[in-house]
């Protein structure tokens, strides 16, 4: 009998496998042989995690898990677009219930770079000219009508006939999904049924060929997630099929990646993320596990220990947790939204388990002990302990994926200064319109070991801060002992800009206009500012400034300096 994958595999490794397993089973669905979503709503199924979940049972290959992964992928497979004049094809469904995208109205391969943007840039002003000649007419428009939800109706009415993209459909399902049939035909083809291989090499052609139509047309550009995963899956397909075309693509793209990650000393345009640096060691060592040629594994090499020392730079140990500024975030918390603790985890070993705990991203576990982590020694050391208080910069190109493709990238700087107990986070630059943006950080932590965070984002009022909004800019600087942060407001919308803080025993009475007193960190604010509202929750609190456009100046500053602490 063949020796089961999971048995030639570390103890970590087996722990990463067993833990997570143990969580994907519970949200496994017999009926539907599809797995529901731990990420969002689980009531909902989910594609991608089902497709990572077969892959978790192939791996662990216990009685009836090899039956259960044929039946899962069968299923993820039936939800794959095979629609070859959409924008749309070759990606899946991300739930079952999604309702298909619409046909026949875009055609999107005869337009320029940048069609996303322009078409949704044009029907924003459409909406808005919509609203005000209604608004102007007034028998069309009550006053008890609510212009939002007018913007709302246009925007569904347009949304019927072009697929907008990230609501009727997502992109990225496609190199998430091939990623994995690439690892399972790498690793478990003796295992799978003829007709299950052909019909996933067949899906893998559409994927991989619209895949490659949305990289040369750049209608929806990729970020550095998605990009890397884009070459890996177009070289190793490509070599499968002998596609020569799809070889020379991926090798292109992959010597321009190196030369922009290499620019300014090893950045990518995503940098300073802990969720998609997840991602992207995940796809370097499925590089290193099964790229074909020696050209493309020195330069996943190259790149793949560049990443380490750039996140070992950015640690600190004694918080177990990267500093902000972030390009990208969901949380301040490494361990949240993120694989980072796992990928720490097997690199430090036995006593670090609690790095690896379950959350939204535990699903990607078994692949990423099936792949292991290759950290260059000169890094190792920032993990296991505080390597000294250090001011560190780095420059990075962004990509601002809803703007201007002819300007959406900037050149910006994520400067931090990381101290023994506290570390604090400055990005300028950027002219991103993603939420995800954290321009501003802090994190601390007690004498008595409870752990702090502090970051700058903004919202529509009403509105959620991971939105696109536009014309909302940030520019911070920090040194050891302050954070200075301008921020710009050419928006005709009424906006906040909110400081959060997480953390326990948070005091309303403690948070002034002029003096912030928390536990283990106090500060003095100077502010250009209107006078803030301070809103409390069970484990943290809100520091809200609101702007409203015609009323006040475009801009505020903040300095924020700290000071012993006396509490």
């Amino acid at each position: 009998m063949t020796q089961r994958m999971v048995e030639k595999m570390s103890k970590e490794q087996q722990y990463l496998v067993n833990e997570s397993m143990l969580m994907m089973d519970s949200f496994y669905d017999k009926e539907r042989d599809l797995i529901r979503s731990f990420e969002e709503d689980s009531s909902q199924h989910s594609t991608r995690a089902s497709a990572h979940y077969a892959l978790g049972l192939l791996i662990r290959n216990e009685p009836g898990d090899v039956e259960r992964a044929i039946r899962v992928f069968h299923k993820v497979l039936d939800y794959q677009y095979d629609a070859p004049d959409e924008i749309y094809h070759g990606t899946f469904a991300t739930r079952p219930n999604d309702v298909h995208p619409p046909a026949g109205h875009y055609a999107w391969k005869s337009f320029a770079p940048g069609t996303a943007y322009f078409l949704e840039r044009t029907f924003e002003k459409v909406s808005a000219q919509f609203i005000h000649k209604l608004q102007e007419d007034g028998s069309l428009l009550t006053e008890a009508a609510d212009p939002k939800r007018m913007k709302q109706f246009f925007n569904a009415a347009v949304n019927a006939f072009l697929p907008p993209v990230w609501i009727s459909y997502d992109p990225n399902w496609r190199e998430f999904i091939a990623c994995v049939c690439a690892v399972v035909t790498a690793e478990f083809a003796e295992l799978m049924p003829e007709t299950l291989m052909k019909r996933m090499d067949y899906a893998m052609e559409l994927a991989v060929q619209g895949s490659i139509d949305r990289r040369l047309s750049d209608v929806i550009p990729m970020n550095t997630n998605i990009e890397l995963m884009h070459i890996f899956i177009t070289h190793y397909y490509g070599h499968r099929f002998n596609r020569m075309e799809w070889i020379r693509h991926s090798d292109e793209q992959a010597e321009g990646l190196m030369k922009e990650f290499e620019q300014y000393g090893g950045t990518f345009a995503e940098f300073n993320t802990t969720t998609y640096y997840g991602v992207d060691l995940s796809v370097l060592g499925m590089f290193r596990k099964y790229a074909r040629t020696d050209r493309m594994l020195e330069i996943a090499h190259r790149i793949e220990h560049g990443l380490w020392n750039n996140i070992a730079l950015y640690y600190n140990a004694n918080l177990e947790n990267l500093s902000g500024p972030f390009s990208r975030a969901y949380d301040m918390e490494m361990r949240e939204h993120s694989s980072m603790g796992v990928f720490i985890y097997l690199m430090l070993g036995e006593g670090y388990e609690y790095l690896a705990g379950i959350n939204c991203e535990s699903g990607h576990d078994p692949l990423i002990a099936l792949l292991g982590v290759d950290v260059p020694a000169e890094a190792v050391r920032y993990f296991k302990a505080h390597q000294g208080d250090r001011l560190v910069q780095k420059q990075f190109m962004e990509l601002c994926e809803r703007n201007d493709p002819k300007a959406n990238r900037n050149l910006c700087t994520a400067k931090a200064w990381i101290g023994e107990d506290r570390m604090m986070g400055a990005m300028s630059g950027s002219r991103n319109t993603n939420g995800q943006m954290h321009p501003a950080t802090i994190h601390w932590q007690t004498e008595t070991g409870e752990r702090y965070d502090l970051r700058l984002i903004r919202r529509e009022v009403g509105g959620d801060w991971s939105s696109h909004l536009r014309g909302i800019t940030f520019e911070a600087d920090v040194t050891s002992n302050s954070l200075n942060i301008n921020v710009q407001l050419e928006t005709a919308d009424e906006i906040e800009v909110v400081f959060e803080i997480r953390g326990p025993s948070l005091r309303q009475q403690d948070i002034t206009p002029t003096l912030w007193q928390f536990p283990g960190l106090t500060c003095t604010v100077k502010v250009e500012a209107p006078e803030p509202s301070v809103v409390m929750y069970a484990e943290h609190a809100e520091i809200i400034y609101r702007y409203v456009p015609g009323e006040m100046e475009k801009r505020m500053r903040f300095e924020l300096n700290i000071c012993e602490n006396e509490m």
